[in-house]
């Protein structure tokens, strides 16, 4: 058996030169506005979807790749002889996994392939297929690397906050009365990511400096030795704070391993500018 070649799609928002250059192969996503529909990543940049987003009345929609395309890119390689492994967004939040799952059942070499359900997104999910490249290149077998991604899987902490409840909104996640009281307020939502993978509302706290420090309180409490681990971090427009917010986990917990990224248009739809989310393992995973 050849090597383990790792698959993903566009919602892991790991950027598209990164993914080329560690060998990674991408599957993006559909976003479709009212009038046009992109292919996430490939012709739609992340400043041209926000500029659209901004100006859009109505929320754009997400779709999943269908499993034609999946079956392209498994197939170049199965055909060299390798294994593929495919690491989708949450299947509580898109019917990603369930096409490739679709796309690994219509191959001859269906064997050779397994299809993983990150259960969660962002750069939670490009945590998973940075670590699961790391294993690949280091010679470990297909059903090793699944194995260690279901122990990283159950530790995951998925937390975010939003400068806006505008597009939960727009979304139907909060009333509009909600939404009007909360900017009045300036209420700052603290939201996980549960172990089924789906978002669920966590704490209210007043102001984006009190719910960033919230974040860091959460990371103390529940983080498992977070100096040894590999830290993500996404972010919607907020690349200074970002780096910020990165620099002051490594202050305060000695984390030498932090990547940051910024939201792509299949999560930043949801969320819309101003969100910071930050991935990390800790006992057991949120809710457990």
């Amino acid at each position: 058996m050849g090597k383990v070649k790792i698959i993903t799609d566009t919602a892991c928002d790991l950027t598209l030169d990164f993914l080329k250059e560690k060998g990674i192969r991408v599957v993006p996503m559909t976003i479709n506005f009212s009038d046009h529909s992109y292919e996430d990543g490939i012709n739609l940049s992340r400043d041209e979807f926000y500029k659209l987003l901004a100006a859009s009345a109505k929320l754009p929609t997400t779709a999943q790749p269908n499993p034609g395309v999946f079956i392209k890119e498994i197939k170049e390689v199965t055909d060299q002889g390798d294994e593929a492994i495919v690491i989708t967004i949450s299947t509580g939040m898109s019917g990603t996994y369930d096409s490739a799952l679709m796309a690994r059942d219509q191959l001859a070499k269906k064997e050779q392939v397994s299809v993983f359900d990150s259960r969660t997104a962002s750069l939670g999910q490009g945590l998973l297929v940075i670590k699961a490249q790391e294993m690949a290149d280091a010679g470990l077998e297909k059903k090793e690397i699944v194995k260690e991604l279901i122990k990283i899987r159950s530790r995951l902490y998925s937390v975010f906050t939003l400068d806006t409840l505008e597009y939960l909104e727009k979304g139907g996640r909060v009333s509009k009365v909600q939404a009007v009281v909360g900017e009045i307020l300036k209420v700052k939502p603290i939201l996980h990511v549960n172990k089924e993978g789906q978002i669920i509302a966590g704490e209210k706290v007043r102001g984006r400096r009190r719910a960033i420090k919230r974040i860091l309180d959460i990371m103390a409490e529940d983080g498992r030795e977070l100096f040894k681990q590999l830290i993500t971090i996404g972010h919607s427009r907020c690349q200074e704070e970002a780096e910020n917010f990165a620099a002051e986990i490594k202050r305060l917990y000695g984390v030498k391993d932090i990547v940051i990224g910024e939201l792509s248009s299949t999560v930043g739809t949801h969320t819309g500018p101003g969100c910071l989310v930050v991935f990390f393992q800790g006992e057991t995973a949120f809710g457990s």
